[in-house]
């Protein structure tokens, strides 16, 4: 096999490859028009460890109350005295939905020992589409619309999906960017539910 022709696969299969990449970080649900996303605002794939924005680990978890799916409106003051797992999503994010089965898992297994996950939906999605989502993945722990992206501006949001780890008395013991997946992505869930164990 020629040189060239080793260079031309190459770069055709690194082409093929982007052309994928851009496909699966873009697609919208069927129906949805594509999100208008502030640029720093875009799903991560694995995780950053070290993420400069966000409120600081150690500091209070600032208020706020919102629409829930479940009717009425829900402040994260009316879970104090759990811990909390608050955690970002979107409908349109892949790595959003590749954890979302293991977050529901973890729950379900959690839900009973004074921990309470809560889901906040991010302004550039839809009602109707993260309905769908919380369907979809059979979603039974209670969340949140962010309708007018005060709360991402209050966390200063920086990708999704992202989670905080919250105390009982409403301090934040831990955050994470990027999805929990596989044996070690629920591993570190699970140790950082275990420092906001009441």
């Amino acid at each position: 096999m020629s040189v060239r022709l080793i260079l031309v696969t190459v770069g055709l299969l690194a082409a093929a490859a982007a052309i994928v990449y851009v496909a699966v970080t873009t697609t919208t649900p069927r129906g949805a028009s594509p999100p208008l996303l502030p640029p720093r605002i875009r799903p991560v794939t694995s995780p950053v460890e070290i993420v400069t924005t966000g409120l600081r680990v150690g500091t209070t978890a600032r208020a706020f109350s919102a629409p829930s799916f479940g009717g009425g409106i829900m402040s994260l003051g009316d879970l104090r005295g759990s811990g909390v797992m608050m955690n970002f999503f979107a409908s349109w994010c892949p790595p959003c939905r590749a954890e979302a089965r293991d977050l529901e898992a973890t729950y379900r297994k959690y839900r009973d020992r004074g921990i309470v996950f809560l889901g906040v939906d991010i302004e550039q999605d839809t009602w109707e589409d993260a309905r769908t989502f919380l369907s979809e993945f059979g979603i039974s722990y209670p969340a949140i619309r962010d309708e007018r992206g005060a709360i991402a501006k209050q966390y200063q949001l920086y990708g999704l999906p992202t989670t905080y780890f919250i105390d009982k008395d409403g301090v934040i013991r831990s955050k994470y960017v990027g999805p929990f997946v596989g044996p070690e992505g629920l591993k570190v869930l699970e140790t950082r539910i275990g420092m906001i164990l009441p």
